[in-house]
C-alpha cells in the first residue's frame, strides 16, 4: 500500500492574487509531483494566514489560539511536511509571518520538515532567505530542505530577456521539491512530533529513577560534586 502524505502550505501574502500565492502554488505542485512520482499518494492543502490574521493577533495576546486558530495549529501538528512562503519587507519576512512564529507553541515545528520560500520586487532581497528567516526555523529545530525558493517579479515574466533568471523557477521549485520528497521517503519527520519534547523529558526521568533506585547519581558526571544547600547548610 502506498504512504499517503500530508502537506500543509502556509502562504502570508497580504494581497489577492499575489505572487506569495503563485509561488507557494508552484513549489506545491513541485513537492506532489516528486512524491506520486516515487509511488506515494499526497493530500495537499493551503492556508492563507492573512485570513488568521486577527486570530494570530489574539492568540499573541492571550498566549492561547482560539477557535478559529485550533485548526491552523492542528494542521500543523498533522502535517508531515510544511511549505512555509513569506514576502519580505525590510529584509526580514513579514509581520503577518513573523506573527505565526510568534503566537504559536514553538515545539510545534520541532523535526517538522520544511520548505521554506520568499518573493520580493528584486532579487536583491534574496539573501533574507538565509539569513532571516533560514535561522529561524533552524532555532525552532525544524528539518530544514536544502534549497529554499526566492521568487522576484522577474521570475513571474520578466520585462526583457536581461530581467530573466538563469536558473527558473520551475528549475529551483523541482529541485525543492525532489528534496523535500526525499526527506520524507527517508522518514525524516516521522518521529519529530510536538511529543517529542515530552518522551525526552519522561526519559530523563526515568533515568534519573532508575540511577536512584540503583544507588547512583542522577546527575551528569560533571556535577556529581554537586551538594545541595540544605546540606550546605547542616539543615
Amino acid at each position: 500500500m502506498p504512504r499517503a502524505y500530508r502537506v500543509l502550505t502556509l502562504t502570508a501574502g497580504l494581497s489577492t492574487p499575489s505572487s506569495t500565492r503563485m509561488l507557494a502554488d508552484q513549489l506545491t505542485a513541485a513537492a506532489r509531483v516528486a512524491l506520486e512520482a516515487s509511488g506515494a499518494e499526497v493530500e495537499a492543502s493551503t492556508i492563507e494566514l492573512r485570513e488568521h490574521a486577527h486570530d494570530l493577533t489574539d492568540a499573541l495576546l492571550s498566549h492561547f489560539p482560539g477557535e478559529r486558530l485550533r485548526p491552523v495549529v492542528q494542521a500543523i501538528k498533522e502535517a508531515d511536511a510544511v511549505i512555509a512562503v513569506t514576502p519580505i519587507f525590510n529584509v526580514g519576512p513579514s509581520s503577518l509571518f513573523k506573527l505565526l512564529i510568534d503566537a504559536l507553541d514553538k515545539d510545534l515545528w520541532r523535526g517538522k520538515p520544511v520548505l521554506l520560500g520568499a518573493t520580493a520586487g528584486t532579487a536583491r532581497h534574496s539573501l533574507a532567505l538565509d539569513f532571516a528567516i533560514r535561522p529561524m526555523f533552524s532555532y525552532l529545530r525544524a528539518e530544514m530542505v536544502p534549497t529554499a525558493v526566492f521568487a522576484a517579479s522577474a521570475d513571474f515574466g520578466g520585462a526583457s530577456a536581461a530581467e530573466s533568471s538563469q536558473d527558473p523557477l520551475a528549475e529551483r521549485a523541482h529541485r525543492a521539491g525532489g528534496e523535500l520528497a526525499t526527506m520524507l521517503g527517508a522518514g525524516i519527520g516521522e518521529h519529530g512530533s510536538t511529543s517529542g519534547g515530552s518522551d525526552e523529558a519522561a526519559s530523563t526521568a526515568d533515568s534519573a529513577s532508575r540511577a536512584s533506585a540503583s544507588g547512583g547519581s542522577p546527575l551528569d558526571p560533571e556535577f556529581e560534586d554537586f551538594v545541595p544547600m540544605d546540606r550546605l547548610l547542616g539543615h
